[in-house]
């Protein structure tokens, strides 16, 4: 067994194709997020034109003037910028590479800032001929062109005075086509400021005041723990949770599919006959299971080591229990045997993929159930379903991981009941798997339904 075991876990880990399948992804990424700041500083075309504003309030187009002016837009990017530090998930050392980073890409916006001005049409001014010159506008330009039209707002009288008892009314915007999603959204907020502001004029308020009142600066909520108060993560605690929980699904699943090939492939090449001369059927499919879940084991602990070594470099190690790393190895055991038994009985019983998939699909509806209901659970992991769901197996070591990674606590009983509870479910698998293996492996020709599978259950 341990023989065969070896074999499985050194044909499939020491090849290039699964070193570079494990290891070539970090490497992408890791890449990536190193040229792109280059990547962002590097100039693109300026956007460069006028907005045509029809004002039939004639209030709004004085409070737009110099909106666009260059000092202006980058004081918008600059505040945004600093929004964008201060609400970013993550410790300080997050932060800091945000803000190193931030003034290069603040640069690089800064060469390619658009360059806006706002022209006013007279009053009665015939909307579709204002519309045409929007249709062979170029957006982007190396020479500067003021003349060019990017976009057309029209704000009706209503719009800022609306009659007694009537709700105010929308303006239009008409842009260029390909104009900018950016240049777009600001000049969208421009003139809702404008037109807030003209609001509150004709109220008789005046609008520095109002918005001073209105500004309530972002607060970043602290969680209080016996080791002192922290500061509390919004996106952990929904992409951690995820992140266990995928961990566990990609190694299971990787390396089941390779212990379901590696079955089909020695069967059709009658490979499998000569391995059942020296070893038994039983040890033939328990070497092979646990080569494979060594190999999981690989793929385990080098993502799981990835994304630890990168919370810990961000200074945000914090947010993951030691205990939960623990589970996530002891659940790891508990799926991959569930899955691994159900791949090898399904590899045993036909002879190429094609008649795999039909055998398959059953079961992978069954094991993609917690990616469906992943937000449900983590909403409320303690309620009767998700509790269900934990003692269900195939699925309970992935919906547990994903309880215990939450940030409610689970009912400390359920822990080592879903345990003994996979254990058992693990052994039946195993029990079920061995009897097809057993008879599937040497049989060839027309691939079994679900009917002859348990026949064949029966016989063995």
């Amino acid at each position: 067994m341990l023989h065969v075991a070896w074999r499985e876990f050194s044909t499939t880990v020491f090849t290039k194709a699964f070193i570079l399948g494990v290891f070539l992804p970090p490497v992408l990424i890791v890449g990536v997020l190193a040229i792109m700041p280059l990547l962002m500083n590097q100039k693109s075309p300026r956007i460069s034109g006028h907005i045509a504003l029809l004002d039939e309030t004639g209030r709004v187009a004085p409070l737009l003037e110099g909106a666009f002016d260059d000092e202006r837009v980058g004081e918008r990017l600059k505040e945004q910028t600093q929004k964008a530090i201060e609400q970013m998930p993550g410790g300080e050392a997050a932060k800091k590479m945000m803000e190193q980073s931030g003034p290069m890409a603040a640069a690089a916006m800064t060469q390619s800032r658009p360059r806006l001005s706002v022209r006013t049409l007279p009053e009665g001014a015939d909307i579709e001929k204002e519309k045409e010159p929007l249709l062979d506008a170029q957006t982007k330009s190396k020479e500067p062109n003021p003349d060019t039209r990017l976009a057309l707002a029209v704000i009706p009288r209503a719009a800022v005075s609306p009659g007694e008892g009537e709700n105010y009314e929308r303006y239009e915007l008409f842009v260029a086509p390909k104009l900018d999603i950016e240049v777009q959204q600001d000049i969208h907020g421009q003139l809702r400021r404008a037109i807030v502001d003209a609001r509150l004029a004709a109220s008789g308020l005046d609008p520095a005041v109002v918005r001073r009142m209105t500004d309530v600066p972002r607060v970043q909520a602290k969680s209080v723990t016996r080791t002192g108060e922290r500061k509390f993560n919004e996106a952990a605690q929904i992409l951690i949770p995820g992140a266990f929980m995928f961990l566990l699904w990609i190694a299971s699943f990787t390396c089941g599919q390779y212990l379901l090939t590696t079955t089909i492939e020695e069967k059709s090449s009658r490979v499998m006959e000569v391995l059942l001369s020296a070893v038994s059927p039983m040890q033939l499919l328990t070497g092979k299971i646990v080569g494979q879940m060594m190999v999981g084991l690989v793929v385990l602990v080098v993502y799981c080591g990835l994304g630890v070594g990168t919370l810990f470099a961000l200074a945000m190690g914090d947010i993951i229990p030691l205990a939960n790393v623990i589970y996530l190895l002891v659940y790891f055991l508990i799926a991959f045997f569930f899955i691994g038994s159900m791949m090898a009985a399904v590899g045993s019983a036909v002879s190429d993929m094609r008649e795999a998939q039909s055998l398959l699909a059953p079961i992978m509806i069954v094991l993609i159930i917690p990616m469906m209901l992943w937000f449900p659970i983590l909403r409320n992991p303690n309620s009767i379903f998700a509790q269900v769901c934990s003692f269900l197996p195939p699925i309970s070591p992935f919906v547990m991981i994903l309880r215990l990674s939450g940030s409610e606590p689970v009912p400390t009983w359920q822990i080592p009941a879903s345990i003994a509870l996979g254990v058992v479910g693990v052994i039946a698998s195993l029990w079920l798997a061995a009897k097809i293996f057993r008879v599937g492996v040497l049989m060839y020709g027309k691939p079994p339904d679900f009917k002859t599978l348990i026949r064949w259950i029966r016989m063995a």
